[in-house]
């Protein structure tokens, strides 16, 4: 990342929240802000140079509308899992994530569907009514968009989701493991701490540069 634009990006930043804290009484958190200016910046240098390589990414929702990025992890040798989900706005800001670690899993498409679940049960902790899921696993996506209908041992997972997103305006669709990294990541740190957390307005570190690398601000 260049220095002088960096300084340049921040300067410029700061003088706008600083208007808009004037003509609105709002202003962003530090940490929102500082992934926001590293963003920019990282932006503006992928465009101004003479060959532009596109980056296949997490792409934003429609405005109004906020991402769910789940996705989970699980060991066969301790049958345990972990998940994790992200949720950010149609500006790339983040907006929280939740981690769950879980003792007794059976499989991994198990964890898979748990990690919906916990995606789910964390926009509903915060009031998300207008959302769009990313899932890098294709038996999840499939069975919600039939309706939540499953023959396997993860039936009453799935039902716990249809009931969940009955009342919202939400739709899921499949993404590439590229497109999930910064859930990954969430899921993979979870089982090696074995620890269940829910952040809200500020990311935790370890996500900060997979978030600041994934916002795709030109472009569809």
């Amino acid at each position: 990342m260049g220095f002088a634009e960096l300084i340049l990006t921040g300067s410029w930043y700061l003088w706008w929240e600083r208007r808009k804290f004037v003509h609105e009484g709002t202003v962003q958190n530090p940490t929102r802000s500082a992934v926001a200016i590293a963003s920019l910046t990282i932006n503006y240098l992928r465009a101004t140079k003479k060959t532009v390589k596109v980056k296949s990414g997490w792409k934003k929702p429609p405005e109004d509308f906020l991402m769910l990025n789940v996705d989970a992890s699980f060991n066969y040798i301790r049958s345990t899992g972990s998940t994790g989900a992200v949720l950010r706005d149609s500006a790339g800001s983040f907006v929280a994530a939740a981690a769950n670690f879980f003792e007794h899993i059976l499989d991994a498409p198990m964890a898979e569907a748990m990690a919906l679940r916990e995606g789910i049960a964390l926009t509903q902790l915060i009031g998300c009514c207008k959302l769009v899921i990313h899932s890098n696993s294709q038996g999840v996506v499939e069975t919600m968009q039939q309706g939540g209908s499953s023959a396997t041992a993860s039936a009453p997972i799935f039902e716990d989701c249809a009931y969940r997103m009955e009342d919202s305006s939400c739709s899921i669709e499949h993404c590439n493991r590229d497109i999930n990294v910064v859930a990954h990541e969430v899921a993979r740190v979870v089982m090696e701490s074995e620890l269940n957390c829910i952040w809200v307005d500020e990311p935790p570190s370890f996500i900060l540069e997979h978030l600041v690398n994934d916002v795709i601000l030109f472009g569809d």
